[in-house]
């Protein structure tokens, strides 16, 4: 039985996710520059002078927004990590949906969840996954049919 529905599912997902990897790391790069970039810290504590706190105030914010830059930054590696095995997970799920359907809409799960439910790579994945699952294979041997004679009808 073709699968070409799941095929195309987890593709537009595999493409949809590389995008959203491809993003991520270019914003946790950017944000790492902003954050070692001396001009950044001069202009931040600037605004934060005009605000009228103190010195040790100002040190306080701009250490704490360098520590909460690299936490976010932590995090985002996490994410980029999960996506590429999501990645890998729905490429390997789209190589075996014909030969192993059940197998590939366990990999489409896993994958679904690993890239988030609520993105749309996600409920790509999840809608392939479904179809995996609910789709039969046509019987393979056709249905005689007969006539009140015996005689096949074709």
């Amino acid at each position: 039985m073709k699968r070409t529905g799941e095929k195309a599912l987890s593709i537009i997902s595999v493409v949809l996710n590389i995008i959203s990897v491809g993003i991520l790391i270019l914003m946790l790069i950017g944000s790492k520059m902003v954050v070692n970039d001396p001009q950044v810290n001069i202009e931040i504590e600037n605004s934060l002078a005009q605000s009228g706190l103190t010195e040790q105030e100002i040190a306080d914010s701009v250490n704490f927004m360098g520590e909460f830059i690299d936490f976010i930054s932590t995090i985002g590696w996490v994410f980029v990590v999960l996506g590429l095995i999501s990645i890998v997970l729905a490429i390997v799920g789209a190589i075996k949906v014909n030969a192993n359907p059940k197998l590939a809409g366990i990999l489409f799960i896993i994958g679904c969840v690993l890239s988030g439910i609520i993105s749309l790579s996600g409920i790509l994945l999840l809608i392939a996954a479904i179809m995996c699952f609910v789709r039969k294979p046509k019987n393979s041997t056709p249905i005689e049919v007969r006539d009140e004679n015996g005689y096949i009808i074709e």
